[in-house]
């Protein structure tokens, strides 16, 4: 399927490993000017090397609200607006409510719900203007579960944050041309999950998995990118799980 992205502009954030980057290669691959953005420079300029010329490393922090409306800023400037943009920056917070602090409360929310909130509101203006865009936002399960596998209450309260602010966005957006979605992950391997992902707890969570196995990035990477293309213009204000049927057992 030729999804039509070539000579576009997209901006991952969180994009140095895990979901970011693999979303960041997908685009490349099909013909985007990626920039990734990331608090780990090094790492982001690592992984933008091994993609390919397409792929920019972008130093970027959405906690820091001023700094990601200045990396919008350098994107603009650069290349003259922005197709794409998927907010996936995000940190995970387990353990039980009762050893949660405000603090890491302020923290989670302020990195995965508050972020993607900065970001989206930096792209519109030329977003609007163009009369067309892409904002791909990374959910979770644990919206819908109230945590889970790994997140607990907290990730799980700002990953529904994240579900409630896209349709939100889909709705007020969609008269400018901008499609606004979400993708909800159960656990995949990732740098963020594997040193929690025990030999016990990866054999009790496949026994709840319909399809048996795990999600892999690159399947998470071509749905983004199935998202980011004209090919799914008609779809705007969803959250689509890719779990393997976990939801639904």
């Amino acid at each position: 399927m030729d999804l039509t992205l070539e000579g576009k502009t997209a901006l991952v954030t969180g994009a140095a490993r895990g979901i970011g980057a693999a979303i960041a290669e997908a685009l490349v691959g099909e013909g985007c000017a990626v920039y990734l953005g990331d608090v780990q420079w090094q790492e982001a300029e690592a992984t933008a090397r091994r993609i390919g010329a397409n792929a920019r490393p972008l130093a970027m922090d959405v906690a820091d609200a001023a700094g990601s409306e200045q990396a919008v800023r350098t994107v603009l400037g650069e290349r003259g607006g922005i197709d794409i943009l998927v907010n996936n920056a995000g940190i995970l917070s387990s353990g039980p409510v009762t050893d949660a602090t405000i603090e890491e409360w302020d923290a989670v929310f302020t990195v995965n719900l508050r972020g993607a909130f900065v970001c989206s509101k930096a792209v519109l203006p030329a977003m609007i203007k163009a009369r067309y865009g892409k904002i791909i936002n990374i959910a979770s399960i644990a919206a819908v579960r109230g945590g889970g596998v790994f997140g607990n209450v907290i990730y799980g309260a700002s990953k529904a944050g994240i579900v409630a602010m896209t349709r939100g966005l889909a709705r007020e957006l969609g008269p400018h041309g901008i499609n606004v979605n979400a993708i909800a992950p159960a656990p995949i391997e990732t740098g963020m999950t594997l040193p929690l992902l025990t030999v016990d707890l990866r054999k009790q969570l496949l026994a709840r998995v319909p399809l048996g196995r795990l999600a892999t990035l690159a399947e998470v990477a071509a749905l983004a990118a199935f998202l980011a293309s004209d090919v799914s213009a008609s779809i705007s204000g969803e959250t689509i799980a890719v779990d393997g049927g976990l939801l639904k057992a």
